[in-house]
C-alpha cells in the first residue's frame, strides 16, 4: 500500500472518528435537554398536573392530588353553589329566618370546605367515604354533613373521561372532565377552572463556551423544578350539572315517598299507640319497676314493638325504590335495624337489671333519633321541591 493510500485511510478514519464523537455529544445533549425540557417545562403545564392528577386517583395516592388540585378551593366554590338556594322555597321560615341561615351557611363555608378536603382525601386514600370528625360531627354546627354529601352528588359521579387543556392564557385555562351520574345514568360535562401557581425556578444557558475548536452559543431556558406550576381551583359549572340532575332524583324520591306513605302513615299510628302503652306500663308509686312490671314491659316490647318494626320494614322492602329514592329507602333500614337493636338492649336490661344494656340501648336510641331526624329532613325537603317551579328540566 502507498503512502498516498495510506494517508487517505488514516484521514477518512479520523473523519469519522470525529464524526462519531460528535454524534455522541450531541445525542447527550439531546438526552440532558430532553430531560431538562420535561422536569423542567413540560412538567409545569396544566396537560401534565390534568394528567398526573388522575394518575394519582388512580393510585389512590391523596398527597399527588392535593398537589394539582386545590381541593380545599374546589369545595368551598362547590359549596356555594349546593347552598345558594337552600332555604328560598321553604314557605315555613320567615324572611328573617332565611336569612339568618343563608348568613349562617356562609359563615361556616371554611369549616365545610375543610371536611369536603378531609373526607375526600380519605376517599381517595382508602376508597372509602367517611364523615368528618371534630366540630362537624354530627349536627355540632346545626348542619347534617351526610345529607349535604348526598345533594352534592359526588358519591354516585362517576369519571369517565378527561378532555384536551383549552383557553390556556398566561395564569389560568380551563379542561372538560367527563362524568356520568350513576343514579341517572346521564352523562355530563364539567369545566375545571386550572391556575398558575407561582414558584422559584432557574435559569439554564445564556452563555458562550469552546468546544472543539469552536465557539457554541446557548440560549437561555427557564426552569422551574418545584411543586406543579398548575392547579384545579373550581368548576365552573357545576350549579348547571346540580339543576340537571337533582330535580329528576327528587322526582323519584317524591314518587317513592307517596308509594310508601300508606305503610309509613298506618305503622306510625301504631307506633303511637303501643308508645301510650308503655309509659303506661312504666308508672309505678315508689318511682321503681317491681321484677313483674319489668318482665312484662320486656315481654310487650318482645310480642309487640319489635314484631312491628320488623313487619314494617319486611313492607318496605317489598317495595324496591328507584334511583333517586336509594338513599332514603338505606336509611330507613338503617334506622329498624338500629331501633331493634336499642329494644333488644332494653329488654336485657330489664330482665338482667343491667345497667351497662340500658347505657348500650340509650346510646344506640340517640344514633336512631339523628337518623330519623335526617329521614325527616328528606321527606321535608322533598315536599318543599314540590313547590319550586321548574322543578323538571
Amino acid at each position: 500500500m502507498d503512502d498516498y493510500t495510506w494517508k487517505k485511510r488514516l484521514e477518512a478514519r479520523r473523519r469519522r472518528r470525529k464524526n462519531e464523537r460528535y454524534f455522541v455529544v450531541f445525542l447527550l445533549i439531546a438526552i440532558v435537554f430532553s430531560f431538562l425540557f420535561y422536569i423542567g417545562v413540560y412538567t409545569k403545564t396544566p396537560n401534565y398536573a390534568m394528567e398526573t392528577a388522575q394518575k394519582a386517583l388512580i393510585d389512590n395516592d391523596a398527597d399527588t392530588f392535593d398537589r394539582y388540585v386545590d381541593v380545599v378551593s374546589v369545595a368551598s366554590k362547590a359549596y356555594d353553589d349546593l347552598t345558594v338556594d337552600q332555604f328560598k322555597y321553604d314557605t315555613q321560615l320567615s324572611e328573617r329566618e332565611r336569612s339568618l341561615f343563608e348568613n349562617f351557611y356562609v359563615l361556616i363555608r371554611p369549616q365545610m370546605a375543610q371536611g369536603a378536603a378531609e373526607i375526600i382525601d380519605y376517599k381517595i386514600n382508602n376508597n372509602t367515604w367517611i364523615l368528618p370528625d371534630g366540630i362537624l360531627q354530627g349536627r355540632q354546627l346545626g348542619i347534617d354533613y351526610d345529607l349535604l354529601l348526598e345533594k352534592s352528588l359526588i358519591r354516585h359521579t362517576k369519571i369517565t373521561g378527561i378532555g384536551e387543556v383549552e383557553n390556556i392564557a398566561a395564569d389560568k385555562a380551563t379542561v372538560d372532565l367527563e362524568v356520568v351520574e350513576e343514579y341517572t345514568g346521564i352523562p355530563f360535562t364539567l369545566h375545571l377552572e386550572l391556575e398558575k401557581v407561582n414558584s422559584a425556578g432557574w435559569s439554564f444557558g445564556g452563555f458562550e463556551f469552546n468546544f472543539m475548536n469552536r465557539t457554541w452559543k446557548m440560549g437561555s431556558l427557564n426552569f422551574n423544578l418545584g411543586t406543579s406550576d398548575w392547579r384545579v381551583v373550581g368548576i365552573n359549572n357545576y350549579h348547571d350539572y346540580l339543576e340537571l340532575i337533582t330535580p329528576r332524583l327528587k322526582q323519584e324520591l317524591a314518587e317513592y315517598i307517596d308509594t310508601t306513605a300508606e305503610i309509613v302513615n298506618r305503622y306510625n299510628s301504631a307506633f303511637r299507640t303501643y308508645q301510650n302503652e308503655f309509659i303506661y306500663m312504666q308508672r309505678t308509686q315508689t318511682g321503681v319497676m317491681s321484677p313483674q312490671q319489668r318482665e312484662n314491659i320486656a315481654a310487650y316490647i318482645e310480642n309487640n314493638i319489635i314484631p312491628a318494626l320488623q313487619n314494617r320494614q319486611q313492607e318496605l322492602d317489598e317495595m324496591t325504590p328507584p334511583n333517586g329514592a336509594l338513599y332514603l329507602s338505606k336509611l330507613r333500614k338503617e334506622s329498624t335495624n338500629i331501633t331493634v337493636s336499642a329494644w333488644s338492649y332494653y329488654i336485657k336490661g330489664l330482665r338482667e337489671n343491667n345497667p351497662e344494656a340500658f347505657y348500650t340501648a340509650e346510646s344506640l336510641h340517640k344514633q336512631e333519633l339523628a337518623l330519623d331526624q335526617r329521614i325527616e329532613e328528606i321527606v321535608h325537603n322533598s315536599a318543599i321541591s314540590r313547590e319550586r317551579p321548574d322543578v323538571i328540566n
